[in-house]
Protein backbone atom coordinates (compact mmCIF):
# COMPACT_ATOMS: atom_id res chain seq x y z
CA UNK A 1 0.00 0.00 0.00
CA UNK A 2 1.45 2.91 -0.61
CA UNK A 3 1.47 6.40 0.99
CA UNK A 4 -0.40 10.08 -0.02
CA UNK A 5 1.11 13.07 -0.54
CA UNK A 6 0.91 14.11 3.04
CA UNK A 7 1.76 11.23 5.02
CA UNK A 8 5.33 10.59 2.14
CA UNK A 9 6.05 14.64 3.17
CA UNK A 10 5.65 13.54 7.30
CA UNK A 11 7.50 10.41 6.58
CA UNK A 12 10.38 12.46 5.40
CA UNK A 13 10.21 15.31 7.66
CA UNK A 14 10.33 12.32 10.51
CA UNK A 15 13.87 10.41 8.61
CA UNK A 16 15.49 13.65 8.02
CA UNK A 17 15.09 14.47 12.04
CA UNK A 18 16.24 10.82 12.78
CA UNK A 19 19.03 11.67 10.60
CA UNK A 20 19.76 15.03 11.76
CA UNK A 21 19.51 13.23 15.69
CA UNK A 22 22.22 10.63 14.14
CA UNK A 23 24.97 13.05 13.33
CA UNK A 24 24.15 15.05 16.27
CA UNK A 25 24.41 11.97 18.52
CA UNK A 26 27.88 10.96 16.86
CA UNK A 27 29.52 14.31 17.15
CA UNK A 28 28.28 15.33 20.51
CA UNK A 29 27.38 12.44 22.39
CA UNK A 30 24.15 13.63 22.96
CA UNK A 31 20.77 13.44 21.72
CA UNK A 32 19.36 17.33 21.51
CA UNK A 33 15.79 17.68 23.40
CA UNK A 34 14.31 20.44 20.02
CA UNK A 35 14.89 17.40 17.30
CA UNK A 36 12.98 15.03 20.04
CA UNK A 37 10.01 17.31 20.41
CA UNK A 38 10.00 18.23 16.56
CA UNK A 39 10.15 14.20 16.16
CA UNK A 40 7.46 13.97 18.28
CA UNK A 41 5.45 16.67 17.19
CA UNK A 42 5.26 15.59 13.20
CA UNK A 43 4.83 11.90 14.60
CA UNK A 44 1.49 13.04 16.32
CA UNK A 45 0.78 14.99 13.15
CA UNK A 46 1.37 11.92 10.99
CA UNK A 47 -1.09 9.41 13.90
CA UNK A 48 -3.93 12.34 13.90
CA UNK A 49 -3.08 12.37 9.75
CA UNK A 50 -3.51 9.19 9.43
CA UNK A 51 -5.07 7.19 11.82
CA UNK A 52 -1.86 5.18 11.47
CA UNK A 53 -0.40 4.45 13.84
CA UNK A 54 -3.61 4.86 16.54
CA UNK A 55 -2.94 6.92 18.99
CA UNK A 56 -3.30 4.46 21.89
CA UNK A 57 -1.21 2.21 19.11
CA UNK A 58 1.73 5.40 19.22
CA UNK A 59 0.80 5.48 22.97
CA UNK A 60 1.90 1.90 23.54
CA UNK A 61 4.72 1.71 21.53
CA UNK A 62 5.99 4.95 23.01
CA UNK A 63 5.48 2.94 26.54
CA UNK A 64 6.77 -0.04 25.04
CA UNK A 65 10.09 1.43 23.54
CA UNK A 66 10.92 3.58 26.23
CA UNK A 67 10.32 0.77 28.92
CA UNK A 68 12.74 -1.27 26.93
CA UNK A 69 15.35 1.06 26.47
CA UNK A 70 15.04 2.27 30.25
CA UNK A 71 15.73 -0.79 31.43
CA UNK A 72 18.98 -1.06 29.04
CA UNK A 73 19.84 2.68 30.97
CA UNK A 74 19.43 0.73 34.46
CA UNK A 75 21.20 -2.18 33.18
CA UNK A 76 24.42 0.25 32.33
CA UNK A 77 23.99 2.17 35.58
CA UNK A 78 23.82 -1.39 36.96
CA UNK A 79 27.45 -2.49 34.78
CA UNK A 80 29.41 0.64 35.57
CA UNK A 81 28.47 0.30 39.45
CA UNK A 82 29.63 -3.86 39.27
CA UNK A 83 33.00 -2.87 37.35
CA UNK A 84 33.90 0.24 39.63
CA UNK A 85 34.08 2.48 36.69
CA UNK A 86 33.56 6.33 37.52
CA UNK A 87 30.62 7.75 38.10
CA UNK A 88 31.15 9.64 34.66
CA UNK A 89 31.25 6.78 32.43
CA UNK A 90 27.89 6.56 30.59
CA UNK A 91 27.18 3.17 29.20
CA UNK A 92 23.51 3.94 27.69
CA UNK A 93 22.23 7.31 27.88
CA UNK A 94 18.77 9.40 29.15
CA UNK A 95 18.60 10.54 25.84
CA UNK A 96 18.76 7.12 24.04
CA UNK A 97 15.61 6.46 26.38
CA UNK A 98 13.97 9.52 25.25
CA UNK A 99 14.66 8.59 21.35
CA UNK A 100 13.20 5.21 21.89
CA UNK A 101 10.27 6.28 23.68
CA UNK A 102 10.00 9.34 20.89
CA UNK A 103 10.62 6.71 18.21
CA UNK A 104 7.92 4.40 19.81
CA UNK A 105 5.25 6.84 19.55
CA UNK A 106 6.43 7.50 15.95
CA UNK A 107 5.60 3.53 15.03
CA UNK A 108 3.18 2.46 17.39
CA UNK A 109 2.97 -1.00 18.52
CA UNK A 110 4.54 -3.44 17.31
CA UNK A 111 6.04 -1.35 15.27
CA UNK A 112 8.12 -0.28 18.53
CA UNK A 113 9.19 -4.03 18.91
CA UNK A 114 10.85 -3.68 15.44
CA UNK A 115 12.78 -0.71 16.66
CA UNK A 116 13.66 -2.19 19.70
CA UNK A 117 14.74 -5.06 17.92
CA UNK A 118 16.66 -3.60 15.20
CA UNK A 119 18.20 -1.04 17.27
CA UNK A 120 19.92 -4.17 19.28
CA UNK A 121 20.99 -5.85 16.16
CA UNK A 122 22.50 -2.42 14.92
CA UNK A 123 24.14 -1.66 17.98
CA UNK A 124 25.98 -4.90 17.72
CA UNK A 125 26.85 -4.65 14.39
CA UNK A 126 28.12 -1.43 14.63
CA UNK A 127 30.00 -2.37 17.68
CA UNK A 128 31.90 -4.92 15.71
CA UNK A 129 32.50 -3.04 13.13
CA UNK A 130 34.42 -0.40 15.57
CA UNK A 131 36.16 -3.16 17.56
CA UNK A 132 37.59 -5.00 13.86
CA UNK A 133 38.61 -0.98 12.92
CA UNK A 134 39.79 -0.20 16.11
CA UNK A 135 42.12 -3.77 16.55
CA UNK A 136 43.32 -3.10 12.94
CA UNK A 137 44.62 0.20 13.04
CA UNK A 138 46.98 -0.72 15.81
CA UNK A 139 44.97 -1.85 18.94
CA UNK A 140 43.93 1.38 20.26
CA UNK A 141 40.53 0.14 20.98
CA UNK A 142 40.28 0.37 24.95
CA UNK A 143 37.42 -2.07 26.82
CA UNK A 144 34.71 -0.67 28.22
CA UNK A 145 34.89 1.68 25.18
CA UNK A 146 31.18 3.65 25.54
CA UNK A 147 29.84 4.26 22.08
CA UNK A 148 26.95 6.70 20.89
CA UNK A 149 23.39 4.97 20.18
CA UNK A 150 21.04 7.35 19.02
CA UNK A 151 21.90 6.64 15.43
CA UNK A 152 21.14 2.57 15.83
CA UNK A 153 17.44 3.80 17.33
CA UNK A 154 16.98 6.26 14.65
CA UNK A 155 18.20 4.13 11.45
CA UNK A 156 15.30 1.09 13.31
CA UNK A 157 13.10 3.65 13.34
CA UNK A 158 13.82 5.02 9.91
CA UNK A 159 13.38 1.39 8.75
CA UNK A 160 10.04 0.96 10.43
CA UNK A 161 8.60 4.12 9.11
CA UNK A 162 9.57 3.66 5.40
CA UNK A 163 8.52 0.30 5.14
CA UNK A 164 5.58 -0.51 7.60
CA UNK A 165 3.56 -2.73 5.84
CA UNK A 166 6.52 -5.46 5.46
CA UNK A 167 7.27 -4.63 9.59
CA UNK A 168 3.58 -5.18 9.79
CA UNK A 169 4.33 -8.58 8.19
CA UNK A 170 6.81 -10.07 9.98
CA UNK A 171 4.66 -9.64 13.42
CA UNK A 172 1.41 -10.79 11.70
CA UNK A 173 2.53 -14.25 11.82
Amino acid sequence: MSMSGVMLGITVVQVALLAGISIFDLQHRSIHPGALLALAAASLLRTFASQSPLLQSALVGALFAGGAFGLAYLGGRAFCRQFDLPPTTVVFGLGDVWLGAVCGLACGFPGALAVVLLAMLFGGFCAGIFVAVASWRGGDYRPMTALPYGQNIAAATGFALLFPAEVAQVFAG
